[in-house]
């Protein structure tokens, strides 16, 4: 079992946060921190609950989705949902990644997208993509993926609903 230990940056004493794969009775900790998230609402936690069923429930598969779980003091503060993308050479996806408000900015979400990209790449991954929202409420995440290397390569007008742009970031692993 993978285990990734990381600092919480900006923390008075540092706290250690550990990213490891979820388990099935994780499930619901994981619905509970989108809807705490303040970014996403309820058809939000159903689609993540839909895939997270999909993943126990299917006969496994190349590319069924992976989840990480992030800890921090005996505690789950965030989640990470990739996988590989059917039908390419080695393409990864990023689809979900939501950390609890009062972690934001302290490097929990920092410590996702690493062990997700040291995932994604130790598994053969060439390159990953991530789809997100243009609107203001998606600013920290688009940050953190520009932080992490990611380019923004394309931007589909109007998207998600009048006004709100699909932008679509991508790396090499």
């Amino acid at each position: 079992m993978m285990r990734a230990l990381h600092a919480i940056a900006g923390t008075p004493a540092p706290a250690q946060v550990e990213v490891r794969p979820s388990t099935f009775d994780e499930r619901q900790a994981i619905y509970n921190i989108l809807m705490r998230s303040e970014i996403f609402g309820c058809a939000d936690a159903e689609c993540v609950d839909a895939m997270f069923l999909e993943t126990w429930q299917s006969p496994p598969r190349e590319d069924n989705y992976r989840w990480l779980s992030c800890w921090c003091d005996g505690r789950m503060i965030g989640f990470a949902c990739y996988g590989p993308e059917s039908l390419t050479d080695r393409t990864w996806d990023l689809f979900w990644i939501c950390v609890v408000p009062e972690a934001r900015g302290k490097g929990a979400g920092r410590a996702l997208m690493a062990e997700v990209e040291s995932q994604a790449h130790q598994a053969g991954g060439r390159l990953m993509v991530i789809y997100t929202s243009s609107t203001p409420k998606y600013a920290p995440a688009r940050r953190l993926y520009e932080s992490a290397g990611f380019i923004c390569v394309a931007v589909v007008p109007d998207y998600y609903a009048e006004g709100d742009d699909l932008n679509i970031y991508w790396k090499r692993l």
